[in-house]
């Protein structure tokens, strides 16, 4: 999943919270952002326990080779003098989450799952590996090991109840590229992946909720006279909301190209609507775009569609 798309299956997850709830979509909104930052707050951690593991392994307290390459490893060193992780480590673990509270205990279950494993016969090193085979064996452990450790999912799981499946699912994606970014000659204070503070994206996310939101009714109009005139209050609010949002991106994202948006949106009506709504969903998105392209209210790069 794209970081995009989880953006716009968040907007939609609290721009349908807001039409059940009749909250001020300013406060809405605020929770929205917040939850981009837990977003942040948990790569941070994850990429901050892979250094714990293997502060823990150059103490030589497990004795397994498999464990003292992973205390050596070069990825390792060069992250660990990174001072944007250490800065951003001390930051967020003085927020709400106690998660920070529990990162020894995991360590422990994670080294001694390592060493009941037969990752160490399936995935040693060769005595002297070069960097890049240190890089592959570092993701391998991460992704079978941090990745589908249940312990730990089950923890997350139970502080960090709001879409936590799609949540971790970005973050290890961002943890994997950060590992795999970096390269023998990659100076130690690289900068970290930053969702929450990435400009374009929380200005994508901010637009993409105010503008739907805002122009809710022009948009109920144009789907009310696409859809035969059926009555708007039949049609499914997660289907309502699912159309106004990719209106809102025909009209008011002018670098994003009209197919992209149909096919995202189509796609995230896989995980939220009916069988039937990818139809019906697809069907009145295309007559919107003709009509609105028709009438020159739209004006994009690579339109795709005509």
């Amino acid at each position: 999943m794209s970081i995009r798309r989880h953006f716009r299956i968040r907007g939609l997850q609290f721009l349908y919270a807001q039409h059940l709830s009749k909250m001020d979509s300013n406060k809405v909104e605020k929770n929205m952002l917040q939850t981009l930052e837990s977003l942040h707050h948990m790569y941070i951690f994850f990429l901050y326990l892979i250094l714990k593991i293997r502060e823990n392994a150059l103490k030589k307290l497990y004795k397994i080779d498999i464990i003292q390459k992973l205390a050596y490893n070069s990825v390792l060193k060069i992250l660990s003098k990174n001072k944007y992780l250490i800065e951003e480590y001390n930051h967020a673990k003085n927020s709400e989450k106690i998660l920070w509270n529990q990162q020894d205990k995991y360590i422990f279950i994670l080294l001694k799952e390592m060493q009941k494993s037969n990752f160490c016969k399936k995935y040693s090193m060769k005595p002297n590996s070069s960097f890049e085979e240190e890089k592959r064996f570092l993701i391998k452990y991460y992704k079978n090991f941090i990745i589908q450790n249940k312990k730990l999912i089950e923890y997350i799981e139970d502080l960090y109840y709001f879409n936590v499946e799609e949540d971790l699912y970005i973050v290890h994606s961002m943890v994997c590229k950060t590992l795999q970014f970096i390269n023998y000659s990659t100076p130690q204070n690289f900068k970290l992946y930053n969702i929450y503070k990435n400009n374009e994206n929380k200005k994508f996310i901010i637009n993409l909720y105010r503008n739907t939101i805002f122009h809710k009714e022009e948009f109920n109009n144009l789907i009310n006279d696409m859809s035969n005139n059926w009555d708007i209050e039949r049609i499914a609010i997660i289907d309502l909301i699912i159309l106004q949002m990719a209106i809102c991106e025909f009209l008011y994202f002018p670098n994003i190209p009209p197919r992209a948006t149909m096919n995202e949106y189509i796609e995230i009506t896989k995980i939220f609507c009916m069988e039937k709504s990818k139809t019906f969903i697809n069907g009145i998105l295309d007559q919107i775009f003709r009509f609105l392209y028709k009438k020159n209210k739209i004006f994009k790069i690579g339109k795709g569609l005509m």
